[in-house]
């Protein structure tokens, strides 16, 4: 075992958490990352993290597209309460402020060494991504390049079914497509159809207007089926 595995014996974990945030004409989800890992020097039980940081995402944050990875070092003391913060990378607009706030009402049961509670030191990434809604106006909508047709189900086209399908789809900066849920009342074979074409959408990410950076975004594809 190598001298980093002696000092550090760490325990990993993660936590996530997906938030939507809803107005009149927007909606916007979150999504939370948290993962940490726990220096066990001193200790042979390691603590018990009974819930995750309830974090209040400022809106002033979300309005100008903060996305990316705080870093921190805090101890989890022996009489269970956090103590020693240390923002080593932080996240503008509120959003270290709010973590830290977080951090110190994390609720666990302190470390062990032999039955005797101890103070660890964990290392704590909080990790922010956003994903806007077709209505947010504080981005510009992805720009489609190429969007396949989806092809009519041969089986029905002797009965001449027609109608629409809506696809939910989520736009990644990656430039990725998936697909997030079918609003239809046609038979499921034009379901399967319409979510196969959207997944081949070639696309220029949405940009977050203020920032200027790339988004992801979620959207409805319509497809029109006649036969």
């Amino acid at each position: 075992m190598n001298k980093l595995k002696r000092t550090l014996l760490l325990c990993l974990g993660v936590f996530s958490l997906l938030i939507t945030l809803s107005g009149a004409a927007k909606a916007q989800n979150i999504a939370f990352n948290y993962y940490y890992q726990i220096d066990m020097t001193g200790a042979t039980e390691p603590p018990q993290i009974t819930g995750s940081p309830d974090i209040d995402f400022p809106e002033a944050a979300r309005k100008n597209g903060v996305e990316g990875t705080l870093k921190a070092v805090l101890t989890l003391g022996e009489d269970g309460k956090v103590r020693d913060i240390i923002v080593s990378e932080g996240l503008p607009h509120g959003v270290t402020e709010a973590v830290t706030r977080a951090l110190q009402n994390l609720p666990f049961q302190p470390a062990g060494n032999q039955g005797k509670p101890v103070a660890v030191k964990m290392l704590f990434d909080f990790v922010v991504a956003m994903a806007y809604g077709e209505g947010d106006k504080n981005v510009n909508k992805p720009k489609i390049l190429e969007q396949p047709a989806a092809i009519y189900p041969e089986k029905y086209r002797a009965e001449k079914i027609k109608g629409k399908v809506r696809v939910g789809v989520m736009f990644y900066t990656d430039g990725k497509v998936k697909v997030t849920g079918i609003n239809s009342v046609m038979p499921k074979e034009f379901d399967q159809a319409a979510a196969e074409a959207a997944a081949k959408i070639k696309f220029q990410p949405a940009v977050h207007k203020k920032s200027k950076k790339p988004v992801a975004q979620a959207m409805t594809v319509e497809y029109d089926f006649k036969p």
